[in-house]
């Protein structure tokens, strides 16, 4: 069992990346040869995960190994590790391994001028071994180490330039600790849920109680466990109010965007937001408690709403798309929390997760090569104009901002989100409660267009404000226009094969069209489009109005302090801790560390109280 072939396929795909990421630090004098190395080892991963998919029998299948047996004479309560076959799992490592091969592709042109790349070549390789190791485990303990290693990466990543002078390497370096320690906060509780949920299976005498696929969970304390289990999502995903590592405004300017764009992408496309989605998608169809849904509706519809306003106001090029990514997750968080018996919200959530991937990626790398051709501008009033400069760019955008938009036939997105809409309301007739679900997913779409439009116009219509521009060459042309061709192709296949693969069903829908929600979603786009165009058809940054309007000033303002939630944890949490330590500080002194021997006795006496727990 252990020898079958997708088996070896997914220990190859998995440990090649993670082989790689070391061995490269050994080719630090052959810049070249180090470069195509660190992109085939992703690659080899992509070509795994082909074979993977194609393998796969439709069948759900795992393959484990015990490692820790607590009852010398039993078999229960084994402890047993390994990768579980399912249709989530198999399609997770297609999205991963293919956007992150493509990204690496990008990133030979992108980055060749970046004095650090041994270390942006190890930790993007690890990035990728640690995701493809998150969404292929079959238990938690081998998921939790998949998702530590995703965020120790993108905490180097997004720091990786932290060695430049002054502020240009201030932020880079406070904004990676930002999002290790804002991500660290659902580790914590992702942490604690496994330890309790492990307890509390050891106690009904359940055989390998931390198997995903098998345990039961919400028994006992459901309300406490869901709140534990929440965290982990919300912040590896970035949901309110726990999104300011990801995009925390312009006037805070300490976020994810610090990083390289193509940091970005890898981060916001398909891998390191995603295993919120990935964990939220991977426990619905087993677990049963109420609150955590109606928790996750109302953060998500909160989150969707609020970052798609964010994306409308702030002007740096990379902060839209950062909003945007945050308000496209609640998306699918939205449509994993309907679960009513004839509107169920996983398949159209899975799906819009495959979308979003790709027109996400395209974006990001298409922004990535605006930046790169514009002398690392980003600040959008400052562009327009540039269709004829960068008439290639311009095309592949344009196929990124449709299926954002989510417009019908024409791309992946208007397919899934048309899915999302029409299930919300379907679900609505037998749970009222539904109706939040569908009246956000519509103001969504709406709000989306709008600044989707608005960004388009304001960078490539009027009149040039003043970039200096250069054409990026063909590496980063190729793979912009494969992402453009993946966006439109793969629009087909959505409510066909990809639904099919998902739910085990056969024959061929071309788009399931419900009438009132269909209208209502065309009707939003339609609406977003001729607002985009009478405020900004001609390229201009904003119309007086706006800019003079009370309103509009005041949203402005609060948009750029990022909601004022960094301003809020300053003040309740960093500020008060610097005090603390300001004040204990006289016990250290040049012999003794007190400070050492009260953290030990703290660190000792948690993991017995832990200990003490489990056992």
């Amino acid at each position: 069992m252990m020898a079958d072939p997708i088996f070896i396929y997914a220990i190859i795909a998995v440990l090649t990346p993670i082989g790689g990421a070391f061995l490269s630090l050994l080719l630090k004098k052959w810049k070249e040869i180090r470069n195509i190395f660190s992109v085939s080892t992703i690659a080899v991963s992509a070509l795994m995960s082909i074979l993977i998919f194609a393998t796969y029998g439709g069948t759900a299948v795992a393959y484990d190994f015990s490692w820790a047996n607590w009852l010398a004479n039993s078999s229960t309560n084994t402890m047993e590790s390994g990768f579980y076959f399912d249709s989530l799992s198999t399609m997770m490592v297609l999205i991963v391994s293919i956007l992150s091969m493509l990204i690496a592709f990008f990133s030979l042109e992108y980055m060749k001028e970046d004095k650090n790349l041994l270390r942006y070549w190890f930790f993007i390789q690890l990035f990728v071994g640690g995701m493809l190791l998150l969404v292929l485990a079959h238990d938690m303990v081998l998921l939790f180490v998949g998702w530590e290693i995703v965020g120790l990466c993108s905490c180097f990543l997004i720091g990786h330039y932290f060695m430049k002078k002054g502020e240009e390497g201030t932020k880079p370096a406070k904004s990676g600790i930002k999002a290790l320690i804002m991500t660290g906060i659902g580790d914590v509780g992702f942490l604690a849920f496994l330890a309790w949920s492990y307890s509390l299976n050891i106690g009904a005498g359940v055989t390998n109680p931390l198997l995903i696929d098998t345990s039961t969970f919400g028994g006992v304390y459901p309300v406490f466990m869901s709140i534990l289990l929440l965290l982990a999502p919300i912040t590896k995903s970035a949901q309110f109010p726990l999104q300011s590592w990801l995009s925390s405004g312009d006037t805070v300017d300490i976020d994810a965007m610090q990083g390289p764009t193509t940091v970005s992408a890898l981060i916001h496309a398909a891998t390191m937001v995603k295993a919120g989605v990935y964990l939220v998608a991977r426990f619905s169809p087993y677990w049963d408690s109420d609150f955590f849904y109606i928790a996750l509706m109302i953060i998500a519809g909160i989150s969707c709403v609020a970052a798609a306003i964010g994306a409308l106001v702030t002007t740096d090029l990379k902060r839209i798309l950062a909003y945007s990514t945050i308000s496209q997750l609640s998306y699918m968080f939205l449509a994993f929390t309907i679960r009513e018996e004839h509107a169920n919200g996983l398949i159209p959530g899975q799906a819009h997760l495959l979308s979003h991937s790709i027109f996400k990626a395209l974006l990001f790398l298409s922004a990535g090569a605006i930046i790169h051709s514009v002398a690392q501008e980003r600040d959008i009033k400052k562009m327009g104009g540039l269709r004829k400069e960068i008439p290639w760019t311009y095309g592949f955008m344009l196929v990124g901002v449709v299926g954002l938009m989510g417009i019908p036939v024409i791309s992946n997105g208007g397919f899934s989100k048309e899915m999302i809409i029409t299930t919300s309301f379907e679900a609505a007739a037998e749970n009222p409660m539904h109706w939040f679900t569908f009246i956000v997913a519509v103001l969504t779409a709406f709000i989306t267009t709008l600044y989707a439009a608005r960004m388009f116009l304001m960078i490539f219509h009027g009149k040039n404000r003043g970039a200096k521009v250069h054409k990026p060459k063909y590496i980063m042309r190729i793979t912009l226009g494969i992402l453009a061709v993946l966006v439109v192709a793969t629009g087909f296949i959505i409510e066909g094969p990809v639904s099919n693969f998902f739910s085990g069903e056969t024959g061929y829908t071309f788009m399931h069209v419900e009438i009132v929600p269909f209208l209502c979603a065309i009707g939003a786009i339609i609406f977003g489009l001729l607002v985009a165009y009478l405020l900004y058809g001609k390229g201009q940054t904003e119309v007086k109005f706006v800019e003079n309007n009370k309103v509009f000033k005041s949203l402005s303002t609060v948009v750029a302090n990022g909601f004022y939630i960094d301003h809020l944890y300053s003040m309740v949490f960093v500020k008060p801790v610097f005090w603390i330590g300001q004040k204990i500080a006289f016990l250290k002194t040049g012999k003794i560390n007190w400070n050492m021997i009260l953290g030990s006795v703290v660190a000792v006496a948690t993991i017995v109280i832990l200990v003490m727990v489990i056992v």
